[in-house]
């Protein structure tokens, strides 16, 4: 059985060609880990029956999806959606 969680913050890292920044790790509500990798919420996310992630920036609740990069090739992007965008809200939240 699947859960929603919601990600309260992210850490980040700058690619080395065209810099710019994907998410590496994420927080899940008040934990004080060290969260949880980037390769993990794109495996959830992925499977039919996996968790979910959602994010609340900007006012609004966002769903978390993986997504091509739209600056580089990177297929496992995690973002929000709509993925039609080239805004990614996670960046916005606190980081750690």
């Amino acid at each position: 059985m699947s859960s929603t969680y919601r990600i309260s913050a992210v850490r980040v890292e700058t690619t080395a060609d065209d810099p710019h920044e994907h998410v590496t790790r994420v927080r899940i509500g008040f934990d004080s880990g060290t969260g949880v990798d980037r390769a993990t919420v794109v495996s959830n996310l992925r499977r039919p029956n996996g968790d979910r992630y959602d994010i609340f920036a900007n006012g609004a609740l966002m769903d978390v999806v993986v997504a091509p990069c739209p600056t580089c090739r990177f297929s496992d992007y995690i973002t929000t959606a709509p993925a039609t965008t080239t805004s990614n809200d996670l960046l916005e939240l606190r980081r750690y």
